[in-house]
């Protein structure tokens, strides 16, 4: 069996579920949109909500070699709108790197969904109790405790980017 390849695409802003189901009727070819678990509250009440990720990009997990990628890729544009481009780095590394890759599978649950992570805050160090940034507590660059919220940068084909993230911060010691 040859190694997968995550390629990601570019799209319409709120075509991504509609997109991955045409995509997904592909053989080999799994896509699907990284999505953040959100808290809400309304009337003193929290909902959970699920948003995109990375708003407008999906993914396509694919054993494919990039050049049939791209004819598949082709052909699909001219039968269903939306699909904008493919992203790459420097017209040259067409997938996410395996480090990437990992990177990504290790925050992300088996359906691709980032959870709530809880922990606390010692003498202005991030400790993660719980949840998918166990273990990433170096790649938080800010926390708003008020909004539960925390930035994590991340790399995405050779490119830092931050994703805000949900976080709760249940205390803070000296």
């Amino acid at each position: 069996m040859s190694k997968s390849n995550w390629y990601v695409l570019f799209v319409m802003g709120g075509k991504e579920r509609q997109l991955c189901d045409f995509l997904n009727q592909e053989e080999n070819w799994y896509a699907f949109y990284p999505k953040i678990e959100l808290i809400r509250r309304k009337n003193s009440v929290d909902r959970i909500i699920e948003k995109p990720l990375f708003p407008s990009y999906i993914f396509v997990e694919s054993e494919d070699k990039h050049q049939d990628f791209q004819t598949k890729l082709r052909e699909l544009k001219t039968r269903k709108k939306g699909i904008v481009k493919e992203l790459n780095y420097k017209d040259e590394i067409p997938a996410l790197y395996e480090e990437e890759k990992q990177y990504l599978k290790g925050l992300l649950d088996e359906k691709h969904t980032l959870k709530k992570s809880v922990g606390f805050i010692e003498n202005d160090h991030v400790i993660i109790t719980e949840g998918p940034l166990k273990g990433y507590e170096s790649h938080i660059s800010k926390i708003d405790r008020h909004k539960r919220k925390a930035v994590l940068e991340a790399e995405m084909l050779h490119k830092k980017i931050n994703v805000t993230i949900p976080l709760e911060i249940i205390k803070r010691t000296e």
